[in-house]
């Protein structure tokens, strides 16, 4: 039973994240209990994940999943147009559904890891996160009654827990994975700070904040497979301020 459970829930969680975030736009004094719902049945799937196999490590991969859902949730709420929302909620819940899938082969060791490799998709899925989480509160924080040094604290613990998990995905050791992740969450936070006070919109300071971890995890995984050398250095670097020159130039400061 519990493992027909496991093989439905990443595609009924999915579902259940698209029309309870619908829900949430026509029954906006429920939306606690919309929300609480997709996060309870989504840590049910990593609990009973758990519980086929006490060894393996999902407490990580759970709290990739509900980011997720919270970061999909949490910007839905910042669009306007109902097309594009409809068309993000679609996108997003198409995504969580690859995520979970890719757990659960991941976790059987099946033979589609291939397709659904989740070292992949949390590296890449990361960016997504964390671009969408960091447009959502920054914008939100005035009305969520964020002080500047709460909204910081509540980003570093998030961004460290997203860079812990995609360097421990990549194979490397659980110290590696805190100091590269503790280093690297702090600069991202770092300049953050420094983009916030700025005369931009949310949508450039999550750019750049989604650009920068681009450019620290491809660094620091370089550096940890001692692959990394003075022009590899500088042919991220130099992607990376073309990138983020044109973000800035085409920005609309206010």
């Amino acid at each position: 039973m519990s493992f027909l459970l496991l093989r439905l829930l990443p595609y009924l969680i999915p579902v259940l994240f698209f029309v309870a975030t619908k829900l949430v736009f026509y029954y906006n004094d429920f939306w606690p209990w919309f929300f609480g719902l997709i996060l309870a049945v989504s840590l049910l799937y990593f609990v009973l994940l758990k519980y086929k196999n006490r060894d393996k490590r999902v407490i990580l991969l759970a709290f990739f999943a509900l980011i997720y859902a919270i970061s999909g949730l949490a910007y839905s709420l910042v669009l306007e147009n109902p097309v594009v929302i409809n068309i993000f909620i679609l996108a997003w819940s198409m995504f969580y559904w690859l995520y979970l899938e890719a757990v659960f082969h991941d976790f059987y060791e099946t033979d589609k890891t291939f397709v659904f490799n989740l070292m992949n998709i949390t590296l890449y899925g990361n960016i997504l996160i964390i671009f969408f989480l960091t447009a959502a509160l920054t914008n939100f924080s005035i009305f969520l009654n964020l002080t500047f040094w709460q909204l910081l604290l509540i980003l570093i613990v998030v961004y460290y827990c997203l860079l812990y998990l995609v360097l421990l995905r990549q194979g490397k050791s659980p110290y590696q994975s805190r100091l590269y992740g503790a280093i690297n969450s702090l600069v991202l936070v770092e300049l953050l700070g420094a983009l916030i006070f700025l005369p931009s919109s949310f949508y450039v300071i999550a750019a750049s904040i989604a650009l920068g971890y681009y450019l620290l995890v491809s660094l620091s995984l370089l550096s940890l497979n001692n692959q990394l050398n003075r022009k590899i250095f500088f042919r991220y670097l130099s992607f990376s301020i073309l990138i983020l020159a044109a973000i800035l130039l085409t920005a609309a400061w206010i």
